[in-house]
């Protein structure tokens, strides 16, 4: 695994002194991430940063023990920012907040291609009949109640495994069309692989899902802490609970045919704070590149 870069944001001291309380000290560099990407930001345990504003979300730094096998033991604060993979390529603040003023840093949105989809499917998942219209609206309503847990701190110390190995046929982010009309963009990742293979917890986490919807089949939510939720659609079975506190690697279902496909597949997700984030990229979560000018790896 490639070392982590503590992001030290050597601008911050600037609260400390210097320009007058509340006053805001604007940074010209930038993060830059692509359409549907995530970052971990790492900071200093005394760094006086207590939130994060990112496009009108708060999203809280926790204290955290670090990646396992550093030999470290030293706690960071730590948090997790991202974009949507529809938010458009740009420019958009961080403000890091602390009790004496705020601090900005500019993030940079990239443009990422997607693919356009075409599939067919059974006309009811298209064009589903009025006897399950509020079905489908209940399941949805339970669906993003479990996308939008309490901030917590961070459940993982070790990086993101894929929950398995097979072939990508249907992009992240691509522009579907099913039975040739539009829908909805795919907001993950299918994996394709024979059915009943065994599928993995990408990390450690707790499910705050388990249950068989009418498009998504048998589905498993688990949550990473930090806002991170990762989500494993059209399983076969499903062997954990919610509730349940599951090991990075652990077998939580098999690979099925449920719900909207066409042939057995996972549909390997990811949410962080209501953003649907590239899963692919969360293996290289921990061992991610990223610094600023005048900071120290």
């Amino acid at each position: 695994m490639r070392r982590v870069i503590w992001l030290l944001l050597a601008p911050l001291f600037l609260l400390y002194g210097g320009g007058s309380p509340g006053a805001a000290a604007p940074q010209k560099e930038e993060l830059a991430l692509p359409q549907g990407g995530i970052l971990l930001l790492l900071l200093p345990p005394s760094s006086p940063i207590r939130w994060i504003g990112l496009e009108g979300h708060r999203v809280r730094l926790f204290q955290w023990a670090g990646p396992s096998g550093t030999g470290s033991s030293n706690a960071v604060k730590a948090a997790l920012v991202g974009v949507d993979f529809a938010r458009s390529p740009g420019s958009i603040p961080l403000s890091l907040h602390a009790p004496q003023g705020t601090e900005r840093v500019l993030l940079d949105v990239t443009p990422r291609s997607f693919q356009v989809s075409r599939l067919h499917v059974a006309r009811s998942f298209v064009t589903p009949p009025a006897s399950l219209l509020l079905r489908i609206k209940r399941e949805r309503s339970v669906i993003l109640n479990a996308l939008a847990p309490p901030d917590g701190p961070l459940r993982f110390r070790r990086p993101f495994i894929l929950p398995l190995d097979g072939r990508i046929t249907h992009d992240f982010g691509a522009y579907r069309y099913l039975n040739g009309r539009p829908m909805a963009r795919h907001s993950g990742e299918d994996i394709d692989v024979s059915l009943g293979t065994p599928v993995h917890a990408a990390n450690d986490g707790v499910v705050r899902l388990a249950g068989s919807f009418y498009y998504d089949g048998n589905m498993v939510i688990i949550d990473h802490g930090g806002g991170l939720l990762t989500e494993y659609l059209h399983m076969s079975d499903m062997s954990v609970r919610p509730g349940q506190q599951v090991l990075r690697g652990e077998v939580i279902g098999h690979v099925g045919h449920t719900g909207r496909v066409t042939g057995p597949v996972l549909h390997y997700g990811a949410v962080l704070h209501g953003a649907h984030v590239n899963p692919m990229l969360l293996t290289g979560l921990l061992g991610s590149a990223v610094s600023l000018p005048g900071t120290s790896p």
